[in-house]
């Protein structure tokens, strides 16, 4: 049970990093007047589409949200 914690917690702050990561880059490509098409938690390919923004810009959730 301890190793199964483990590895899901592992993966929970991986995530965590990877979007905060990402994030950054969202934002910076905002701040400079960049179209950003896809803003999507995951990889490819999409398992569902949570909003879309009025510049445009969908959000997804992605199969594999790591």
């Amino acid at each position: 049970m301890t190793i199964f914690l483990g590895i899901l917690l592992t993966l929970v702050i991986f995530t965590a990093i990877v979007f905060i990561h990402e994030l950054g880059h969202f934002l910076a490509a905002r701040m400079t007047g960049m179209k950003v098409e896809e803003f999507g938690i995951g990889l490819p390919p999409k398992a569902k589409i949570l909003a879309q923004d009025k510049k445009g810009t969908t959000y997804t959730l992605n199969w594999l949200p790591i």
